[in-house]
């Protein structure tokens, strides 16, 4: 299929209206024009019209974002987040799935614990005897957008400018507080956040990665900003010197090597070190302190909102627990900590939170018995596709559904005559927040 074919059947009406019921409706996030899906749901034939007939023309541009700011722990600065408009939203997926699709041959998306994997498998080769670790500093907003463009080129020639114009004016909208008449366009980096964030870098990587990964004697790792390289420990520095040099020709500035530093470092095999949230000592592999931390607060936090909840239930508490211990799979996504840290060999660890859990529940007498992250990793593992433990709300049926709604969250139910979609609506609602939170177990896992 051509650019044009391609570009079309994302941005035809049909598909941004798929757009919107699968990954926007369920979000209460609204851009710098307050407009939230409900709101836009009134008007949705009309503002998809407009976003395809002027996308296709070339004449679409994006709204300013809205800024949000993320802590990322005591002493960091925050990271900056752009909000996109409802619409913008949409328009964005889209964007990110035709450039997917554009370029599935020649850029890679892996999950971080996938990455971890290939790690753990080049380790246990015993090839190597150094290793490099290096972090970008500020990665998204020192993308050069003359590089960036120059790239896509590549796949997205000639008459097909139009495209290229639409990326331009994603990545040059200004993200701001409140809007103001003189707000400049951005000239570099590209806003994060957005659905077309990670692809849009994905490609900026790609001439650098396609040369790493071809070189001998080394195996390259990369995941966003931080790199990992196995190698021979006496050509590290020289190795080393030669990516930092690469990625500054780019405008991306890395950390300079610093053996008291966790952010770029240079060091034999067998001296601990940590990678997207993990931590590699010896032969064994598991997770960072600080994402340990982050989970039990998150654990604690459950109980104590149940205590001093007007309307504090222990069945409910039990099932928001069971699904901060197992995770879940829902939109066809593995979602919770234990998920992302399932490439782990630590199973000192999950005895350990099976046992701060129980003192959870005998501090605040709890009656019922709560799932066990001991229990969970075993099926993760060796059960994934089968098992009954970890819940899959992909395949709930519509009495499961049903059920699970007048249980947890009888409100929205009880004394109503629901349709399937009405049903299907509340309950991928209540499911998606309760999967929000479970992300917010491992944000920042770099950090």
């Amino acid at each position: 299929m051509n650019v044009r074919h391609q570009f079309e059947k994302h941005f035809s009406v049909e598909n941004l209206s798929r757009i919107f019921k699968e990954n926007v409706a369920l979000s209460g996030a609204t851009g710098i024009d307050n407009l939230d899906p409900a709101t836009f749901l009134k008007q949705l034939d009309d503002q998809l019209e407009v976003l395809s007939r002027k996308s296709l023309a070339g004449t679409y541009r994006f709204s300013k974002y809205k800024l949000k700011l993320v802590t990322k722990g005591k002493g960091k600065p925050p990271r900056e987040i752009s909000i996109p408009t409802v619409r913008d939203r949409i328009a964005l997926r889209a964007l990110n799935d035709f450039l997917s699709e554009r370029y599935n041959t020649s850029v890679n998306f892996e999950l971080p614990q996938d990455v971890i994997s290939r790690v753990k498998t080049a380790l246990d080769t015993k090839t190597f005897n150094g290793f490099i670790k290096l972090d970008v500093t500020q990665f998204y907003p020192s993308i050069l957008h003359p590089e960036l463009v120059s790239r896509l080129r590549k796949r997205i020639r000639g008459e097909h400018e139009y495209i290229l114009g639409l990326i331009q004016s994603a990545i040059s909208s200004p993200t701001v507080v409140k809007s103001c008449r003189n707000d400049n366009l951005e000239t570099k980096g590209v806003p994060q956040g957005l659905a077309v964030s990670n692809i849009l870098a994905a490609i900026y990587m790609s001439n650098i990665d396609r040369v790493l990964k071809q070189y001998e004697g080394i195996s390259y790792f990369r995941y966003v900003d931080d790199v990992l390289i196995l190698c021979e420990f006496d050509k590290a520095q020289d190795l080393a010197n030669d990516i930092i040099k690469r990625f500054r020709k780019i405008g991306l500035i890395v950390h300079k090597p610093d053996p008291n530093s966790d952010k770029s470092v240079i060091e034999k095999i067998g001296h601990p070190f940590s990678y997207l949230g993990y931590y590699f000592k010896g032969e064994t592999v598991t997770a960072r302190q600080g994402t340990i931390d982050r989970l039990k607060d998150s654990i604690a936090a459950i109980f104590t909102a149940s205590k001093y909840s007007k309307h504090s239930n222990e069945e409910f508490l039990l099932w928001r627990l069971d699904m901060r211990i197992t995770g879940c799979v829902f939109e066809k996504k593995s979602k919770g900590w234990l998920f992302f840290f399932s490439m782990i060999n630590d199973e000192k660890l999950l005895h350990e939170l099976d046992n701060y859990v129980n003192k959870l529940i005998k501090r605040f007498k709890i009656s019922g018995k709560p799932k066990r992250f001991s229990r969970a990793f075993k099926e993760l593992t060796h059960n994934r596709f089968q098992t009954n433990y970890i819940p899959n709300f992909d395949k709930y049926q519509r009495h499961q559904k049903l059920a699970l709604l007048h249980k947890y969250f009888p409100k929205d139910v009880e004394g109503k005559t629901l349709t399937d979609a009405q049903i299907d609506y509340h309950f991928r609602r209540r499911i998606k927040k309760q999967t929000k939170d479970l992300l917010e177990d491992i944000k920042d896992f770099r950090s």
